[in-house]
């Protein structure tokens, strides 16, 4: 396994093989292919990753032929949006049914309010003095969904702000001009599709939001996991949540949350050490929950 990455160390090299379990492309915000995921991965020495594409499962297909070849592990995975009044919770569901007839379903009311959202986000950022179009964003999503990072690009490509920082500070963020919430979905609600389609949810990068009271409460309502290693995780964030995942029973998952090179993000392919074996507790939970051996 390398144990650089553009010649910086990577945290924890050498303590055995890991994968990254959270990583984005262009099937939602992220700005590079599926396939070449999957080849940032095998170039930054992982055994394998889970492509964890915004409330999709589109970019899933190409990434597992890519992951192939490349000799790499791969767990199909999603970040799929819930929230709760004044706040979103974002949940990694892995190792469902891609196939999933109420999965698709489910994916495809998130894509429709995602269109609502965009749109109505585009009408307050032009009566907010911003002078972005729809056209715009469309050309910044391409087959994607749009998302807030979509039109934060498309705000930046109009100069109406200096960079996509500026723009979620200014106008994208909760409590800014141009912030337009998602239909109410309780965690619980992506807790009994994802279940149904065969798979295991965790809690995205609790570091940024939720604590451990939050965590109790949505494990007694189905919640699988939680994500340990994560950029927003700080050291201390880290320890409790491994701790309480011990306490609990739940799943670890961790990874970057890598959106492509030059995205003003902290994380990269194999940030941090994120074990093997937790893809792998991951998948043999999600095996027994759809009543079927791994592979």
């Amino acid at each position: 396994m390398n144990t650089a990455i553009a010649g910086r160390p990577v945290p924890g090299s050498g303590t055995g093989p890991c994968v990254d379990l959270h990583m984005h492309s262009t099937a939602s915000d992220g700005t590079v292919a599926p396939a070449d995921v999957a080849r940032a991965v095998a170039e930054a020495g992982l055994d394998g990753f889970s492509l964890t594409d915004h409330d999709t499962t589109q970019g899933l297909a190409e990434a597992e032929t890519a992951a192939r070849a490349l000799g790499l592990r791969f767990l199909p995975g999603a970040e799929l949006s819930a929230n709760e009044p004044g706040r979103s919770v974002h949940l990694l569901a892995y190792g469902f049914d891609v196939a999933d007839p109420g999965l698709q379903t489910f994916l495809s009311r998130y894509r429709e309010d995602r269109l609502r959202r965009a749109r109505e986000i585009v009408e307050r950022l032009q009566a907010a003095g911003a002078r972005v179009t729809w056209e715009a964003v469309e050309l910044q999503a391409g087959a994607a969904a749009p998302t807030r990072a979509h039109v934060g690009r498309a705000v930046v490509a109009c100069g109406a702000v200096a960079d996509i920082n500026e723009a979620f500070r200014r106008y994208l963020s909760r409590g800014r001009p141009a912030f337009v919430g998602k239909e109410p979905t309780p965690p619980s609600v992506v807790f009994d599709c994802v279940h149904a389609a065969g798979g295991v949810v965790c809690l995205a990068h609790p570091g940024r939001t939720h604590g451990e009271d939050d965590v109790r409460r949505w494990a007694s309502e189905g919640l699988d996991g939680v994500e340990v290693v994560h950029p927003a995780n700080p050291p201390a964030v880290q320890s409790r949540m491994n701790a309480l995942a011990g306490e609990l029973g739940l799943l670890r998952c961790g990874g970057s949350d890598w959106h492509g090179p030059d995205t003003g993000r902290r994380g990269v392919p194999g940030w941090a050490h994120v074990p093997t074996r937790w893809l792998e507790e991951i998948r043999r939970r999600s095996c027994r929950r759809a009543d079927r051996q791994p592979a």
